[in-house]
C-alpha cells in the first residue's frame, strides 16, 4: 500500500489524461460510454478519483458526486480544485475495497476507472465489486476499467525489449503481474487482467454486463500518428473508434477496458 500510495504522489492524473490525443481518447471513450447514466441530480460515487478529472466532470453535469481516492496529496488536489472551481461534491480519503462511509442502495452509478490496476489478489478485487453492489441502489450501474495484460506484453516487445524473457512473459500471462526489477515500479505493482476475466469478476457478483469497450483501440501502438493528428484528424479518428471500440477483437489490444454492467436482484459472495 505504500509503494502504491508513493507511485501516485505527486502524480498529475489530470495532464495525463489531456496532454496527448491518445489519452485524451481514453478519456472522451468514457465519458462517451458513461453519458446515459449521467445526468442532473444522479448520484455517482467514483472509487480511486486521483485528482477529479472524472467526478469534477460529473459534478459539473448536475450529479450528486462522492468521490473516494487513496493517495492524501490527491485528495487534497482534487479538494483544492473543487474549491477553486466553486464545485460542490463529498470527497474521502479512502480504499475502494471498503467504503463504510457510503450508504447502502444509494448510488444511480458506480465509476471505479483506476483501482483495478493496482488491486493483486483476487480477494481484494472481489472486495471492491461487493462494495460497488452495496453502494449501488437497485438496477444501478457499475463502470470498472482494467488494463489489459495482453496490451502490457506488446508494450514490452515494443519498448522494453529486456523485459521480454521467458520468466517475465510467463508471470504476466499466468498471474497478471510483473515482479522484475528491471520494471518500471509502476509495472511492479499493477495488476493486469484478460477481458474475460474482468466480465466474470463483476458477473460472479451479481452484475450483468451491458456493454464492454476498448477505450484505447489498438491506438496506443500507432500513438506517433494519433498524437500529431490535427484536432479535425482527431475528432475524425474519435468517431471512427467510437463506432468500433465495441469489438471484441480489439479487447485485448487496447491499453484499457471498460466494463459496464448492471446490478441485478442477487449477489454471490
Amino acid at each position: 500500500m505504500e509503494e502504491l500510495i508513493a507511485q501516485y504522489t505527486g502524480a498529475n492524473e489530470d495532464e495525463r489524461l489531456t496532454r496527448q490525443y491518445i489519452t485524451q481518447l481514453e478519456f472522451d471513450t468514457t465519458m462517451h460510454k458513461l453519458m446515459p447514466y449521467l445526468s442532473n441530480g444522479k448520484s455517482v460515487c467514483e472509487l480511486g478519483a486521483a485528482t477529479g478529472r472524472y467526478s469534477l466532470t460529473f459534478a459539473k453535469m448536475g450529479c450528486d458526486v462522492t468521490a473516494v481516492e487513496l493517495v492524501p496529496d490527491q485528495v487534497d488536489i482534487l479538494n483544492t480544485k473543487a474549491k477553486s472551481e466553486g464545485i460542490e461534491l463529498k470527497v474521502f480519503e479512502g480504499n475502494a475495497c471498503k467504503v463504510p462511509f457510503i450508504e447502502s442502495n444509494s448510488q444511480d452509478l458506480c465509476v471505479i476507472l483506476g483501482p483495478l490496476y493496482h488491486l493483486k489478489t483476487q480477494h481484494e478485487r472481489e472486495l471492491a465489486i461487493n462494495e460497488a453492489f452495496r453502494i449501488l441502489k437497485p438496477n444501478g450501474v457499475l463502470a470498472v476499467a482494467y488494463i489489459s495484460r495482453f496490451f502490457v506484453a506488446g508494450l514490452f516487445a515494443q519498448q522494453f525489449p529486456e523485459l521480454v524473457t521467458p520468466e517475465v512473459l510467463i508471470e504476466l500471462n499466468k498471474h497478471g503481474t510483473v515482479s522484475n526489477s528491471k520494471a518500471d515500479r509502476f509495472f511492479n505493482i499493477g495488476y493486469f487482467a484478460t477481458p474475460t476475466e474482468v466480465e466474470s469478476l463483476v458477473q460472479d457478483k451479481g452484475f450483468s454486463v451491458i456493454g464492454h469497450s476498448a477505450t484505447d483501440g489498438f491506438g496506443r501502438y500507432i500513438s506517433n500518428g494519433v498524437n500529431n493528428f490535427t484536432p479535425s484528424q482527431y475528432q475524425t479518428w474519435l468517431d471512427y473508434h467510437l463506432i468500433n471500440c465495441d469489438e471484441p477483437t480489439l479487447l485485448g489490444s487496447s491499453n484499457h477496458g471498460l466494463v459496464v454492467a448492471r446490478k441485478v436482484s442477487y449477489q454471490t459472495v
